[in-house]
């Protein structure tokens, strides 16, 4: 279940609607909702300003006395879902919006947005303490636990369970958060850690770091670290498979080699990212025929060969993008990804601004509608009459006066749903392009460090139990075959080197009877 929060706004009520609202936030808006107001900051905070006053008959933005207590504006709830919920942008908006019409009403002036850019999904809801209607919401502990209630209610409706043993109560919202997010300790070491994968050589060196920061090592079965001021140790692997021993040394080295690429010699003997990757493609082609890779069909309906095994078909659309790309280097790949990146960044950045627009316009268009309703209807409650107060209030202000004004503005609706379209089709293309140039790092890595070959064969069955053992037998098994790192350039060209090796050892043992 989800935790809610509750604080109350006396001051700088436009900016804290813009910050729920932020299109970085909100995936350019997408998850952004208003009731009986536009959506956008602005003009959210004068429609709830128009409410305010005309029931209040005070300043909305009148300043905080010297003595006594402000009045409160608005009230600001905060709904944050646990990883243990697996809620989705889609599904957390849409519990946050029913939270708001099950506690609040369908009269209820408020702005609704779903943050998706930090690791844990959280709602936002802001809403006027006073609804259209008159009527006023106010917070404390009894109204607190009220909306608790709610949002547990909403989120057993779409299938969310409640926690049983009930060990968040009692606890502060810091505790808490602290708590379900680890920020109280992992989190520190984790950061630390990020920080000087960057800056140290190897991992000797960014240990001796930690330690000249407080840190100290428990090392055991498994290695354990406690950070300054920790009352327990914390395994290394409980922070995550990147913050192993071998992960972190692989980190460090992956990154120099990134950054250099002198050091691409190392790994691939001088030879090219195209060479590399064909060669693989030969070896585990050569072993699909003589029944040595373990079977991974792209199309069980076919027979398994070569160009229907996943792998292959894998690596080569790899190799297809480092040729399309004109890709000769490992610090090519890094400098790709870079560019993309920039790019994606760029194209978000416009889209966001995009979005902001084609939100406001999607708005007037929805008050003239307002408009065009309640014009005509005799015998207007006070919250109908407040409504169109508020859409005319709003068409005013964005020039809309006439039927030609709008159409006008449905034409440029038009023009934005256009723009924006094209302009995700770019963003979509570049995250492909760094997610697959990403991929293309991960496996050159695997082959440099010689493992990729070896998670793909077949392991060798052992002889029987009922042969005799002894040191000849032993020394006849077959050894295991290299990986393409150890490999020369000529030996990637023989067909079989394992016979071969196998075959010189029989010979020499021979010699030596």
């Amino acid at each position: 279940m989800p935790y809610i929060k509750c604080k109350a706004i006396h001051t700088r009520m436009k900016e804290r609607i813009a910050y729920i609202l932020n299109p970085e936030k909100t995936e350019g808006m997408f998850w952004c909702n208003s009731y009986n107001c536009m959506t956008n900051a602005e003009d959210a905070y004068l429609n709830m300003k128009f409410i305010y006053e005309n029931f209040t008959h005070r300043k909305f933005n009148e300043s905080v006395p010297e003595n006594g207590k402000a009045h409160v504006k608005l009230l600001h709830y905060v709904q944050s879902f646990s990883p243990d919920d697996n809620v989705d942008p889609a599904l957390a908006h849409r519990i946050g919006l029913s939270l708001m019409r099950k506690a609040f009403g369908d009269n209820v002036q408020a702005v609704v947005a779903t943050h998706v850019d930090k690791a844990h999904i959280h709602n936002h809801l802001i809403l006027n303490v006073y609804g259209i209607d008159g009527r006023k919401f106010n917070s404390n502990k009894k109204t607190l636990a009220e909306i608790r209630e709610h949002s547990d209610r909403v989120c057993l409706a779409f299938g969310i369970q409640p926690i049983m043993n009930n060990k968040h109560l009692g606890m502060t919202y810091k505790e808490w958060d602290a708590r379900r997010k680890g920020t109280s300790w992992k989190e520190k070491i984790r950061r630390e850690i990020d920080t000087l994968v960057l800056s140290c050589k190897n991992y000797d060196e960014l240990a001796c770091a930690l330690e000249e920061r407080g840190y100290v090592f428990k090392y055991g079965t498994y290695t354990a670290i406690k950070a300054p001021g920790q009352k327990n140790f914390t395994r290394l692997k409980t922070l995550g498979e990147d913050y192993t021993i071998e992960s972190i040394r692989s980190r460090i080295v992956w990154k120099d080699d990134l950054g250099n690429a002198g050091r691409e010699d190392a790994y691939n003997k001088g030879q090219s990212l195209t060479i590399c990757f064909a060669s693989i493609i030969t070896q585990l082609a050569k072993r699909i025929v003589d029944g040595t890779k373990k079977t991974n069909k792209r199309d069980e309906s076919l027979e398994y060969l070569p160009h229907n095994d996943r792998d292959i078909y894998q690596l080569s659309a790899q190799l297809a993008l480092i040729n399309r790309l004109h890709i000769h280097s490992i610090s090519q790949v890094s400098e790709k990804i870079e560019e993309a990146q920039k790019e994606h960044d760029k194209a978000v950045k416009k889209f966001n601004a995009l979005t902001k627009e084609q939100h406001r316009i999607d708005d007037l268009l929805k008050q003239y509608d307002n408009c065009r309703e309640l014009e005509d209807k005799p015998d207007k409650s006070l919250a109908e009459k407040m409504k169109l107060s508020l859409a005319r209030q709003s068409l005013s202000r964005h020039g809309i006066n006439s039927p030609e004004d709008v159409r006008q503005l449905e034409l440029q609706k038009q023009d934005y749903d256009d723009r924006i379209t094209e302009i995700q089709k770019t963003i979509d293309d570049n995250d492909y392009l760094v997610r697959a140039l990403h991929e293309i790092s991960d496996t050159y890595y695997d082959i440099s460090q010689g493992d990729y070959i070896s998670k793909l064969i077949v392991e060798k069955k052992a002889q029987q139990d009922t042969l005799p053992e002894n040191p000849l037998q032993e020394k006849n098994k077959l050894i295991p075959t290299q990986t393409v790192s150890a490999l020369k350039h000529d030996e990637l060209q023989q067909d079989n080197p394992v016979q071969k090796t196998t075959t010189q050892e029989t010979h020499r043992r021979k010699k030596s009877r």
